[in-house]
């Protein structure tokens, strides 16, 4: 059985993205600065990830899967479409990036598709940060 992914699971994932974009792999103790843990913890953290087929240990380090990506995607595109929401109804970018953090992993897709569509498809949000167009109801 595989586990569910926690909140921090997600952050561990957020942290192989920021590591990996440039083709690089992600060693353990690279992710553990960024999620401002020890080593052991961020090894358990992609452990977790492994098992849940959403990262993949090579030579030297680890990355996101296919699957991996497509969860970041999701989370990423969910909390810039209700960070714009929020943004636009009159709170601050501050308040309304706090405040979509706490949320954005449990915005499903069909609630995020119909948050794009009201808000007229954006393609950035309130940080000029692109949103990740949505695949299965836009």
């Amino acid at each position: 059985m595989k586990p569910t992914l926690t909140e921090r699971d997600y952050d561990c994932m957020v942290a192989l993205r920021r590591l990996t974009t440039d083709g690089w792999i992600a060693r353990v103790k690279d992710v553990a600065i960024i999620m401002h843990v020890k080593p052991p913890t961020a090894l358990g953290f992609l452990d977790r990830l492994v098992q849940a087929s959403a990262a993949e240990k090579g030579p030297g380090g680890y990355r996101l899967t296919r699957k991996g990506s497509m969860l970041v995607d999701q989370v990423t595109r969910s909390h810039r479409l209700f960070e714009t929401l929020l943004f636009r109804t009159g709170m601050s970018i501050e308040e309304a990036h706090v405040i979509s953090s706490s949320i954005d992993r449990h915005i499903d897709d069909k609630a995020a598709a119909l948050l794009c569509a009201q808000l007229d498809h954006p393609k950035k949000c309130p940080h000029d940060m692109p949103i990740p167009a949505g695949d299965r109801y836009d």
